[in-house]
């Protein structure tokens, strides 16, 4: 019997497979065949899966949330005088996509405060009002006691903490100041009466400074119970190149009682100090220290040496002492007769 009706069935069998595709060996065939079997189940999990969904999220699920308190609506001339929880923990049931927003963007919840006692299931069903096929079911904690107090403003200077890194050779001739201050701070009077300054917490590090500083600052805020009157300040500070000089300065004897007289060996101490060089040759005609011992110094001094106190005198100018020498002088005392 011949096989030919066979092999033509075969070959339409397989002509429609391939869908139009050329003859080719039977590897090629494969390869087609497979190709389209894993198209043909992808597009079948796909369509699975989309029913999975579309059937499981509109069902009833409950999830537990934290979310956050803020202060909201206060009487006028009232502050709270402790602070609320910082979050509530809400039980939710609704259909999933709105929890799994709800979960992962948790919404914060404005504390209206008008009595003693806040009902803080009812707040947050009232923000939860306009989420769609979600219901609170319960509000851990359901109450918050809160205590109202008059409200007064106080100004208070800023204190900012500053750490500046210099290029070789190079300081501050003056400053760092800053504008503002000092700030109005608002809240109840018992929680203002604490502060008698503001404290930035935060401190300015600059590195490799040789220009003159022109900063901005963030006045920070962690306080809930306090407002402030400005958030940002700026600082200023005049920065110079310095270089080195020195002047001998004679010893001098403070608080001398009369009729007596003290001596130094040696007379003089030399001062070494930095100078900016824009004040270097002003300077130079004068003698901006002074060195000297106190008398009580040397009543009770056993040794017969002292080593003498140096003081800047010219402070107009922006000098730094860097040594003396040297650091102890002998001393003799002679009484008048």
């Amino acid at each position: 019997m011949s096989n030919a009706p066979i092999q033509e069935f075969k070959e339409r069998i397989l002509a429609f497979i391939r869908k139009g595709t050329k003859p080719g060996t039977e590897e090629e065939d494969a390869r087609i065949w497979s190709k389209e079997n894993a198209i043909v189940f992808v597009v079948a999990f796909i369509i699975a899966l989309s029913l999975w969904f579309a059937v499981n999220l509109n069902g009833t699920f409950n999830i537990t949330v934290n979310m956050p308190l803020e202060i909201g609506n206060v009487p006028d001339e009232m502050a709270l005088t402790d602070k609320l929880p910082e979050s509530v923990e809400v039980s939710l049931s609704g259909t999933a996509l709105p929890l799994i927003s709800l979960y992962n963007n948790p919404p914060a919840i404005q504390i209206d405060v008008d009595e003693a006692e806040v009902n803080i299931f009812n707040q947050v069903r009232q923000r939860m009002n306009s989420v769609q096929e979600v219901d609170v079911v319960k509000v851990e904690p359901l109450i918050v006691s809160v205590n109202l107090e008059e409200k007064i403003s106080k100004k208070v200077p800023i204190k900012l903490n500053w750490e500046f890194d210099f290029e070789s050779r190079y300081g501050l001739i003056s400053g760092p100041t800053i504008t503002p201050d000092s700030i109005t701070i608002t809240g109840a009077a018992s929680h203002i009466a604490n502060f008698d300054e503001w404290v930035i917490e935060d401190t300015l590090r600059l590195e490799n400074v040789s220009d003159d500083v022109h900063e901005l600052a963030i006045i920070t805020n962690n306080d809930p119970l306090v407002t402030i009157s400005q958030d940002v300040l700026s600082i200023e500070a005049d920065v110079s190149e310095f270089t080195e000089s020195e002047v001998s300065v004679y010893i001098q004897t403070r608080d001398l009682p009369r009729g007596q007289s003290i001596t130094y060996n040696p007379a003089s101490v030399t001062v070494k100090y930095d100078v900016p060089l824009e004040q270097f040759a002003e300077i130079q005609n004068t003698i901006p220290y002074v060195v000297y011992v106190p008398y009580q110094k040397i009543e009770e001094d056993m040794s017969g040496f002292v080593t003498p106190d140096v003081e800047l005198v010219s402070t107009k100018y922006a000098l730094k002492l860097r040594s003396f020498q040297p650091k102890a002088v002998a001393y003799f005392s002679v009484v008048d007769q």
